[in-house]
């Protein structure tokens, strides 16, 4: 498959298994289905979405009238984070139906414009990752603020902690810690950028102890420190 492709589909009662080389979108229409991805189980109604990875296999029927506005996406389109083991299912929200509008429009012209589809999917793909996050990097998003441990985060997952940094790495390309270090910095970042709050009071805000934790972090990451950072914003206006 060397190109993205969009159209609409129903399905039947009869089960059907298979899997294929390209990532899938399966986007709400009318009616419901019922898939069943790797160890999990969903059901797609005007309320969800699914993203179906490659190689997974998956089995789906539905019992329903129904109609799905399937996306295609080609592997080398795909960010390593979508090159993952199992699927992932969405809320329908408002800039999901903006999505599926401008994907529904492409579908119902006479000849569907790849191109434009193409250049629509870093949107949709920024959106997908940001609203499918596994509980527990949205809990890292929502608490980094906090102490976090392996056990913690392991088990928001209902993995053994022995087997979460290999799966973390796996959804990722990084460990939870550089993860964790990394969601630290771009906050530190942001009040840098937009308080006047001191070095010391930004780095415990952030989830360190000591002040001296934030500048290493700066200077591992951006190589200078927060006071050499937030001068250089301030220069930059």
């Amino acid at each position: 498959m060397n190109k993205i492709v969009a159209e609409k589909r129903t399905y039947s009662s009869t089960p059907n298994t298979h899997f294929h080389y390209y990532g899938q979108l399966i986007l709400p229409l009318q009616g419901q289905l019922f898939i069943q991805a790797g160890a999990n189980d969903f059901q797609l109604n005007h309320e969800t979405l699914l993203y179906i990875p490659p190689n997974c296999i998956h089995t789906f029927h539905s019992m329903t009238s129904n109609e799905f506005l399937i996306l295609e996406i080609p592997d080398f389109m795909l960010t390593r984070r979508e090159l993952l083991e199992e699927g992932i299912l969405c809320k329908f929200n408002n800039h999901w139906k903006g999505i599926r509008f401008l994907i529904q429009n492409e579908v119902d012209q006479k000849n569907v414009n790849t191109s434009a589809l193409k250049e629509l999917y870093p949107y949709i793909s920024y959106y997908l990752l940001q609203d499918c996050l596994p509980k527990s990097i949205q809990y890292i998003h929502d608490h980094y603020h906090e102490k976090l441990t392996i056990r913690k985060l392991a088990s928001l997952e209902h993995y053994h902690h022995s087997y979460y940094s290999e799966w973390f790495y796996k959804k990722t390309g990084k460990t939870p810690f550089t993860y964790i270090q990394e969601v630290r910095l771009n906050k530190a970042k942001e009040l840098l950028r937009h308080t006047n709050l001191s070095i010391l009071h930004i780095a415990i805000q952030v989830g360190l102890d000591y002040q001296s934790s934030l500048t290493r972090l700066f200077q591992k990451y951006e190589g200078i420190t927060p006071t050499q950072f937030r001068k250089q914003r301030i220069s930059d206006k």
